[in-house]
């Protein structure tokens, strides 16, 4: 099988889809992390989040790149609410602003195009939600695949390998949360009891990046 290389606008519905299984099939653990740290309903929101978005799929895959991400995001905001779809909506909407920016109209997606995407995507939630790197949450899952993504482009890797490598280190992140007191949502009311367990935010986002290099890997 060739190496990935690209990727097109039917490739990011797929991978969309695939999110909305992985979510579906992991609801109720993320659910259960959360109740140790937080309302206890993380994984239930991004089933219903991307559910929702998979409900309306059949409308944006219709769309262009930049339309496609941007009418996700909205949808995330929409049906989740509060910080998750916020955060979850950034992630898709943040991705759309840079396509629509600097890629406008281009129809395969290089690796450089991604990752920049992808950081573009980082930046606007750091700024959305004021979190860094060692405040335990989704960011200590998505900086360290970032810059897994980074390195991958700058020693040649193709997308596939790439994203591995990321997925990687994105789990190795959301388990790092163990050792970090959380400081943001509702988990910074837990304080030193959140000691020991993992962010489910993190998990969530180290989850999506295993379920996007999983398709890379099968294409």
């Amino acid at each position: 099988m060739n190496p990935l290389k690209n990727l097109t606008q039917p490739d990011l519905v797929n991978i969309i889809r695939n999110i909305r299984d992985t979510m579906e099939a992991q609801k109720y653990y993320l659910s259960k992390i959360d109740t140790q740290i937080g309302d206890g309903d993380h994984g239930f929101n991004m089933s219903q989040g991307f559910n929702h978005v998979c409900a309306k799929m059949e409308e944006f895959e219709k769309e262009e790149i930049g339309s496609l991400l941007k009418k996700c995001g909205l949808e995330m905001i929409k049906a989740i609410g509060g910080a998750a779809g916020a955060i979850y909506g950034t992630f898709f909407t943040a991705q759309a602003s840079y396509y629509r920016e600097h890629l406008n109209g281009k129809q395969m997606l290089t690796p450089k195009d991604i990752t920049e995407m992808l950081a573009e995507a980082l930046n606007q939630i750091k700024k959305r939600g004021g979190a860094g790197v060692g405040d335990k949450t989704m960011v200590d899952a998505l900086e360290p695949a970032l810059n897994e993504l980074r390195r991958g482009l700058e020693t040649g890797l193709n997308l596939s390998d790439m994203f591995e490598t990321a997925a990687i280190k994105a789990a190795e992140g959301a388990e790092n949360t163990k050792t970090m007191i959380a400081k943001h949502g509702r988990s910074k009311y837990v304080g030193e009891r959140s000691l020991g367990l993992v962010d489910p935010g993190a998990v969530s986002m180290a989850l999506t990046f295993k379920t996007i290099a999983a398709y890379m890997s099968n294409h």
